[in-house]
């Protein structure tokens, strides 16, 4: 497949150095690496032919001089057109946007007949270039640092995650260093099965010494609790089925799955008696029993909630929260941002501020001590990659995490900064009582008129 590559490098390098400084410096300074990755490992984009492989003609790397000159020679020797983009306004403002625009257009008219375009940058501004390449039967493969656009993603064809490039196209020998050979397989005996011969069936008969005395019935199952094991794989085994799922999951088809995968530790439930209390019990973060339809599994953001509404559920996690309800689903519906209830955002936030006021931050590293903690503190069990998601939505907004200011009060200020810059980005229009209805939800506080969805 013929391929032109176009690095915004001012965009990627600078949302990377906000979120990994590490990951930064290894773009900027190995991009042979990561380009060996995209040509080698990195999927094609559909439909292509069986045999094809990705041949990436044109290099073109668009740099400001004045501040990353440094990093030049790295892709001059990495084959890369070096294309200069100064700052033309006192912001640092370049022309990086029309120069990439110009080149694909130009090559959009190629003889060669490029047949993909890759685009690293989240600058929502590719968006009408993106179509424009799609109208003309082009495949597209985008990489974005940080929060791209649900426009931008709809726009590409392939959309390279960043977990996905960090861990993999910048750090390819830890990938490698990760995977341990394979243990043995174990072979369990075979049991003698009827096999035809001829069109006749023919039975393995035991020897003639055999005893003919009835199979011994299997000892009944012994119930037994679930280990602290069992419970996070059931957890993160629901969090998959949810969200591999377009509308809310029957409670009865899941609770099959769970006594199929789990059948001596949930022969009782865990001592819950029943699936939807130990499905409480379990305190899952983002998702919600729904009574509707027999009983439903889902995460509201997603999915639509039949029956009464969730804030009146028993045992509900939004319990009492109903105003604040209809806001946040569709702020997180929009911006993928985790539909937390908000007791459950402020212990996030609780327990993030608490780590950093005795941990160095690594995000790697934070993330999962804050579920931990979330979990031995609360009982609360939060996905990584939720946690991750307000982390790097503070660091976007500006927060440096380490110097002193990781109060409660300033990581929840910074996180609604962020998603009300998501929900503008994104065009919509929140008026005053759903900006109330967003900072109540992450940091607690409320207006004297409590905000109010009617009005």
């Amino acid at each position: 497949m013929k391929s032109a590559l176009f690095v915004d490098f001012d965009n990627v390098f600078t949302s990377l150095r906000q979120l990994q400084p590490g990951a930064a410096e290894r773009f900027a300074r190995h991009p042979d690496v990561w380009l060996r990755w995209l040509t080698d490992s990195l999927p094609l984009p559909e439909p292509h032919d069986e045999r094809a492989r990705r041949r990436v003609l044109v290099r073109r790397c668009y740099l400001n001089p004045t501040w990353y000159q440094s990093y030049r020679h790295a892709f001059l020797r990495a084959g890369f057109e070096i294309v200069d983009c100064p700052p033309v306004t006192s912001q640092g403002k370049t022309s990086t946007d029309i120069h990439l625009v110009l080149d694909a257009v130009d090559l959009l008219q190629h003889d060669t007949g490029y047949e993909e375009f890759i685009v690293f940058s989240a600058d929502a501004d590719f968006t009408p270039l993106l179509r424009k390449l799609r109208r003309h039967d082009r495949r597209t493969t985008v990489l974005a640092i940080g929060f791209p656009s649900a426009a931008y993603q709809a726009s590409a064809d392939i959309l390279i995650p960043e977990r996905l490039f960090v861990g993999e196209a910048l750090y390819p020998a830890a990938v490698a260093s990760d995977a341990t050979p394979s243990s043995p397989a174990t072979v369990e005996p075979k049991r003698a099965e009827s096999t035809a011969t001829n069109g006749t069936s023919s039975v393995a008969k035991a020897p003639a010494s055999a005893p003919t005395t009835q199979p011994l019935a299997p000892p009944p199952r012994v119930s037994r609790p679930a280990s602290a094991s069992e419970l996070s794989e059931i957890a993160h085994l629901l969090w998959q089925l949810v969200d591999e799922s377009p509308v809310g999951l029957s409670g009865g088809q899941v609770a099959s799955r769970l006594k199929t995968d789990f059948p001596d530790s949930l022969e009782n439930w865990n001592g819950c008696s029943g699936f939807r209390p130990f499905f409480t019990s379990l305190n899952l973060a983002r998702l919600a029993w729904a009574s509707g339809s027999g009983g439903r599994l889902l995460d509201p953001a997603r999915h639509e909630v039949e029956g009464r509404p969730l804030p009146d559920e028993p045992d509900s996690r939004w319990a009492g929260e109903g105003e604040v309800f209809q806001v946040v689903k569709e702020v997180c519906s929009l911006t993928k941002a985790p539909m937390f209830a908000p007791k459950d955002m402020r212990e996030v936030l609780k327990a993030l501020s608490v780590d950093l006021a005795t941990t160095p931050f690594q995000l790697n590293v934070t993330a999962p001590r804050v579920c931990e903690a979330c979990l031995s503190s609360a009982g609360l069990r939060v996905r990584q990659r939720d946690v991750t998601f307000l982390i790097r939505g503070m660091q976007m907004n500006g927060h440096v995490f380490g110097q002193g200011q990781d109060d409660v009060g300033t990581l929840g200020t910074r996180l609604v900064g962020q998603i009300l810059f998501l929900c503008t980005r994104e065009q919509m229009v929140v008026d005053q009582a759903g900006e109330l209805a967003i900072r109540y939800w992450v940091t607690g506080e409320r207006a004297e008129t409590k905000p109010s969805l009617e009005e």
